[in-house]
């Protein structure tokens, strides 16, 4: 942790123009840096009853730990529906597989991040949940109509897009009925321009997942 503060400050100063820094804190600092508090995983917090007050508090307080390291930007929470009892790397990272309460619970750590003055990004647009590939290691196919993406996987994505939020991450998934070319929706005009940006008037800032995942990597 200390090393990560170092570095923030080192390279904010050697930068001209102040740095935006961004890290995946889906369960708090402790994601990515060993020594930093840790949260629940999303399936715990999926199983919470009260859902709003507990989970404000969530996200408000991993957010001041993002604050208090430097970091301006939250690459969380996953709004992934998780109907995939064979998915390799969503599962616990998922409030559920119940496509409203993946929205509510969401919409609160977004909240409590908010609240504290840090960004966010949903993600895995168009959604990760049911694949049974890990994209890290290669590019999983969702072979399911336009309607049932639009019905389920697409459901959080558009209702929190509506309330307004900072970001969307697009995943390294191959989906026919959205784009037949077989590009992975991150290198896909169909998904990012045609569906996220028009039929979704989604008009924020879209990121890809990371580039060194065998997903894409192997291709390009």
């Amino acid at each position: 942790y200390d090393r990560l503060l170092q570095l923030i400050e080192r390279y904010q100063k050697a930068a001209n123009v102040p740095l935006l820094i961004a890290i995946d804190a889906e369960w708090g600092l402790a994601m990515r840096i060993e020594d930093t508090p840790q949260y629940p995983y999303a399936i715990t917090l999926g199983a919470v009853q009260d859902q709003e007050g507990l989970l404000f508090k969530v996200g408000e307080n991993i957010g001041l730990d993002c604050q208090n390291a430097g970091i301006h930007w939250n690459l969380a929470p996953v709004v992934d529906i998780n109907n995939n009892p064979e998915n390799p790397v969503i599962g616990y990272r998922s409030f559920g597989d119940d496509k409203d309460k993946v929205t509510s619970k969401s919409t609160a750590i977004i909240q409590g991040m908010s609240s504290v003055g840090i960004l966010n990004a949903i993600k895995h647009f168009p959604g990760h949940g049911d694949t049974a590939t890990d994209s890290h290691l290669g590019l999983p196919v969702i072979d399911k109509s336009k309607e049932t993406l639009v019905e389920n996987e697409l459901f959080p994505f558009k209702k929190l897009i509506q309330k307004g939020i900072d970001s969307v991450m697009v995943g390294h998934l191959q989906i026919p009925s959205l784009d037949s070319s077989g590009n992975p929706a991150t290198t896909s005009y169909p998904i990012i321009t045609e569906l996220l940006r028009k039929e979704l008037g989604f008009e924020g800032v879209i990121i890809s997942d990371a580039l060194n995942m065998h997903a894409v990597s192997k291709k390009y």
